[in-house]
């Protein structure tokens, strides 16, 4: 488990994110008495965008841009989300914890996330139509 789940969720390796996952029954199953919630990156803003995206932009096709970008990531985390919770039943009680106090919020505030920013790519490219004033 060399890798950090946020990446394997933020670079769409579904397989590895699964496999971390599902339970295996070789493992010894002992519940980790060190909390590893929280971890030690920031957590980011809904607010701040990425810095490669101009909010200031005048072009319609470069915000529909960000909004197509950010329609895909939150059907991506909408579909993580369901296939976590469908898992959840099969897992070990102490996985099944671990996966609700760990997984399940990084996954929400990732999609709450997403959707804040995709609003605000929808409401930028409606202004830029013309059609906000509506």
């Amino acid at each position: 488990m060399g890798q950090d789940l946020a990446e394997l969720i933020c670079t769409g390796q579904i397989a590895e994110l699964m496999q971390l996952l599902v339970p295996n029954k070789g493992k010894d199953a002992r519940v980790v008495t060190q909390p590893r919630r929280g971890g030690s990156r920031k957590k980011p803003s809904a607010l701040q965008h990425s810095e490669s995206e101009d909010l200031s932009t005048i072009s319609v096709e470069v915000a529909r841009f960000w909004q197509e970008a950010y329609d895909e990531l939150v059907r991506m985390e909408e579909q993580l989300l369901s296939q976590l919770e469908s898992m959840l039943p099969r897992l070990s009680p102490a996985a099944r914890r671990e996966a609700e106090l760990t997984n399940l919020p990084m996954i929400n505030d990732h999609l709450q996330m997403f959707r804040y920013r995709r609003a605000h790519w929808k409401q930028r490219a409606e202004a830029l139509n013309g059609q906000g004033s509506h």
